[in-house]
């Protein structure tokens, strides 16, 4: 996925560094393993060989650094389609520019050659992280997600804290996020139960593009019956873009760790099912 990172070296003074950009898979549990197999056995561990091929010899920065697929040299690509593109100029990222709203950065990783070691930031939590190159490859998981899962930005299941069905996100599962609209797995519409599909749409929007005549600001909701019965209902109306239960209408939540059972939201209040 477009998780956008920079690949880059410490400047003089602490805090500063330069590098590139790299638009494709930049989650540490992705571009991590990447980032050690071509410094371990790529370059056989040469560190300053593997930055002056990664940041100087491709100065405009990567697409996709699994694919080899980069901006200067678009033409050396093994991607028919990315060999249309055009070549780009050189794009320096530092520490002056990268953590500016309309870069989208998510994450650095920061080499120190002259100590052997790779810095990595999580832009959005401010959170640094530090793995020595000359000793076992890290936890890349731990990198990325925190030790508890504090930063943790995956489904569940990515962990295998639940199944693979569940859409539950890890900081929802172990309540370090509270269950909201978009975690409803059915509800309840005048005492009949509908497992939710996940798919829906804003009234508004429906009324126009397909001429359904849903009341204004609601989500409409497209659910299924045990028999596989499909319909389209309101389920939440929408102020100020939060999203609220409708009259009639039960949100039932998943369990959680915290809680073992099912809970359902009724009006303001969550209630146990």
């Amino acid at each position: 996925m477009s998780t956008r990172s920079v690949i880059g070296r410490v400047g003089i003074n602490d805090g500063e560094f330069s590098g590139v950009y790299v638009h494709w898979d930049g989650s540490p549990s992705t571009r991590g393993p990447l980032l050690w197999k071509i410094i371990h056995e790529e370059f056989k561990g040469d560190l300053k060989a593997a930055l002056a091929y990664l940041i100087d010899q491709h100065p405009a920065g990567w697409s996709s650094l699994e694919n080899r697929n980069c901006y200067c040299h678009p033409s050396r690509s093994k991607d028919a389609d990315f060999k249309k593109h055009k070549p780009e100029p050189a794009q320096i990222f530092t520490h002056e520019n990268v953590v500016k709203p309309d870069t989208d950065i998510e994450y650095l990783f920061i080499f120190d050659e002259e100590k052997n070691r790779l810095f990595v930031r999580d832009v959005a939590y401010d959170a640094e992280s530090l793995a020595e190159l000359a000793e076992p490859e890290p936890d890349w998981r731990i990198i990325e997600c925190g030790e508890h899962f504090k930063r943790c930005k995956h489904y569940a299941w990515f962990h295998k804290l639940l199944p693979r069905t569940s859409n539950l996100s890890t900081e929802t599962w172990l309540g370090l996020r509270p269950l909201e609209f978009h975690d409803a797995v059915a509800f309840i519409i005048n005492g009949k139960r509908w497992v939710s599909t996940g798919c829906g749409g804003n009234s508004n929007f429906l009324n126009q593009a397909s001429g359904t005549r849903h009341p204004h600001d609601v989500w409409v909701a497209t659910v299924k019956a045990k028999n596989g019965k499909r319909i389209d209902v309101p389920v939440a109306r929408i102020v100020k873009g939060e999203y609220k239960p409708l009259p009639g209408v039960v949100w039932v939540f998943p369990p959680t760790v915290k809680e073992p059972n099912e809970t359902t939201c009724k009006s303001e209040a969550v209630i146990l099912a």
